[in-house]
């Protein structure tokens, strides 16, 4: 590191230790307190150089004090400076206090002897507040160590006089809310709004030993003095109200307080503030003070409080001045309003009303206002589309279940679900050969009758001619039974279509109950959707029925293909609740509109539809004119061609168009249902 030449250690001052203590415990603001920290520091290592460092912005140490000297302009002092700067990273990256050797170049000094620099870091409720990095040229190696706790019992001291900061500001702070509350009392005693304006403007001048206060209220657009300490009657006209009413509007433009002259070490909106008015207020009297504080209530200013007097306002003494001003404002706003005439309260209502209304202030609201009620009125005057939700089953309008002809052994089966059969295809053959012996049996004893009657004829024996004759007509009535079996054993497809269900390869050589459903076999291009419809729904379907004299449309999708929809159309509502998933529904069975509309063509087949006793037509007034076109029973070929993929059984989501309805009915019906089920007694 560079050589730093050293000069000689200065003398303690006559108080020495205690006096540095003294000096810091006494420090009236940080800078002192941080001067006097750096001159501690250097005392106690007998330190030739050094300075006090917080962290700027860029992360870079930025110093705050030196010692003995600024540690600029010559060539060594910028040395120093930059040893010290960078002892002082060193302390903020290691966040840790400890002692750096300078060594001279080409040369190294005895362990513990030479110049060092010692790094303290100084904390603050955990946190690192600043570094110390001071100079020492030490003579004996014992000084690095011994010193260590009395530079960080030092550094302690630091947050000691944090918080005695705090505890200050925060007895400061009641102190001034004991004199804000004290100064409301005398606006309480006090009758009307003239009486309590002057008790707090007289109070106030007492206090603070002023030489005059003035109170100022917001009238219209302007401002009018109101109240005057040690003043019972006010000189409206004369050239001083006039001035002073000036001063308060230029305060009350600004929105801050507003001081003159403007104090040293002021904070930037003080400092910057605009004080023409005041300046020219006060021009015939030299040597006096102002300060203007503006009153609000809530979001508005309503008026200026202004304080003159020959020692200054500091900025403390402006912290206080505007707490006064917000508690006094709202007990002296109460007066205000309540000293008016019933007219007045009733105008001033209409005055704020209007403004809210047609105001610069608050839009956002006032926007959301007139969207809300734009959206109110289009509810309950505007219509929308309304359509009842429902789920649906796909089902083979042309469906057939073959059952079992009888019960007997099954022998064969040809086909499996998905197998496409034409009509008279076998679809399983049972086994006949019982049947066949019993047909033989029954051949042989009908032959047999047949040889006894005629013996009997020859023989002319009447009687057992007729028993004969008459077990001939049982066993040809048999054998016309055992024919008619076999001749039905062999199951045959009564239509075209494909195979839905009857897997019976796993059961050839088993018995089957006559009767029993053996095969479903129905054509995929003749598939409807079937709705169930909630009982909550089905009276308003039945009174667009009555009311239209036809049968309502809608559309349709599948959960296996959302994004292709279809027209659809009522065909027939069966008149019977069943339950399912815990609701009561009705069976609507419909039918597919056709893909390929035409808007000119009139419906001209009779698609009608018993309804509870009545006989409908389709919906002419919804049909073609409207966007929409005729009905073809079943499903067309446009349809089959667009969703071959459709099979039975499969399901999805309906919505029936009920025409357009009030916008509030739509959103309100089902609760005012509900509402009048629960109420009812």
């Amino acid at each position: 590191m560079t050589q730093i030449p050293t000069q000689q250690s200065s003398k303690p001052s006559n108080k020495g230790w205690g006096g540095l203590i003294e000096k810091i415990n006494n420090a009236p603001d940080l800078p002192t307190f941080h001067q006097a920290m750096l001159d501690l520091q250097c005392k106690i290592v007998a330190a030739e150089y050094g300075a006090f460092w917080v962290k700027g912005q860029d992360n870079e140490p930025v110093i705050l004090n030196s010692w003995p000297n600024k540690l600029e302009g010559d060539q060594i002092a910028q040395a120093i400076r930059e040893l010290l700067s960078q002892s002082a990273k060193s302390g903020f990256e290691r966040q840790t206090s400890h002692v750096l050797k300078v060594s001279p170049e080409g040369q190294e000094d005895q362990q513990g002897i030479g110049a060092h620099v010692f790094v303290t870091v100084i904390r603050a409720a955990g946190k690192i507040a600043g570094v110390t990095t001071v100079v020492a040229d030490c003579q004996d190696p014992s000084t690095i160590t011994a010193t260590v706790p009395m530079r960080e019992m030092a550094a302690g001291l630091y947050e000691v006089f944090l918080q005695r900061e705090s505890a200050r500001i925060a007895q400061q702070d009641a102190q001034n809310v004991r004199n804000a509350v004290a100064l409301l009392g005398t606006t309480q005693e006090a009758e009307g709004f003239q009486g309590a304006g002057l008790n707090l403007v007289n109070e106030l001048a007492r206090q603070l030993k002023c030489s005059r206060v003035t109170l100022g209220w917001v009238k219209g657009k302007g401002i009018n003095v109101v109240s005057m300490s040690d003043t019972e009657e006010l000189k409206r006209h004369s050239e001083y109200v006039r001035q002073m009413e000036v001063a308060m509007g230029e305060c009350l433009d600004q929105q801050q307080p507003v001081v003159y002259p403007v104090p040293e070490n002021a904070e930037p909106l003080l400092a910057e503030a605009v004080i023409y008015s005041h300046k020219k207020l006060l021009q015939n009297d030299k040597g006096s003070h102002i300060v203007s504080i503006p009153l609000r209530l809530r979001d508005e200013w309503i008026g200026v409080l202004t304080l003159e007097r020959e020692e200054p306002f500091d900025g403390m003494l402006v912290t206080q001045l505007q707490l006064i001003a917000d508690v006094a404002a709202p007990q002296l706003a109460d007066r205000y309003e309540s000293d008016r005439w019933l007219i007045g309260h009733a105008w001033n209502s209409v005055k704020w009303l209007a403004s809210y209304v047609v105001g610069p202030k608050h839009v956002g609201w006032k926007m959301l206002s007139v969207l809300i009620m734009i959206a109110l009125i289009y509810v309950f005057v505007g219509s929308m589309p309304y359509r009842i939700s429902a789920d649906f089953t796909m089902e083979a309008q042309s469906k057939r279940i073959i059952p079992a002809p009888y019960e007997g052994d099954l022998g064969e089966v040809r086909v499996r679900p998905g197998t496409e059969v034409k009509a008279g295809d076998i679809l399983a053959i049972l086994n006949t050969t019982e049947l066949k012996l019993q047909l033989g049996e029954a051949v042989s004893q009908l032959h047999m009758y047949s040889l006894q009657r005629q013996k009997s004829r020859a023989e002319n024996k009447i009687a057992e001619a007729q028993q004969a004759e008459a077990a001939m007509k049982q066993n040809q009535a048999r054998i016309d039974l055992l024919q008619y079996q076999i001749e039905k054993s062999t199951i045959r497809s009564p239509i075209d279509g494909v195979v839905l269900t009857g897997d019976w390869y796993d059961k050839v050589g088993g018995v089957v109950e006559k009767g029993k459903a053996m095969f479903e076999v129905a054509p995929l291009t003749d598939l409807i959707p079937i709705l169930r419809v909630n009982e909550q729904d089905i009276d308003t379907i039945e009174n667009y029925i009555h009311e239209t004299g036809g049968l309502p449309e809608g559309g349709l999708t599948t959960r296996s293909q959302p994004d292709q929809d279809f027209r659809f159309m009522v065909r027939q509502i069966v008149p019977l609740a069943t339950p399912l998933n815990g609701q009561n529904v009705f069976e609507i069975r419909s039918g597919f509109a056709t893909a390929d509309w035409s808007d000119t063509a009139d419906y001209e087949q009779d698609d009608t539809v018993i309804f509870q006793g009545i006989l409908y037509r389709a919906a002419s007034s919804s049909g073609p004119k409207a966007g929409k076109g005729p009905v073809e029973p079943g499903t067309n070929n446009d349809v089959w061609q667009r969703a071959n993929w459709m099979r039975p059984g499969m399901e999805g989501l309906a919505r029936i168009d009920m025409g357009k309805r009030k916008i509030w009915w739509v959103a309100t019906h089902r609760i005012a249902d509900m509402v009048r089920l629960w109420m009812w007694w």
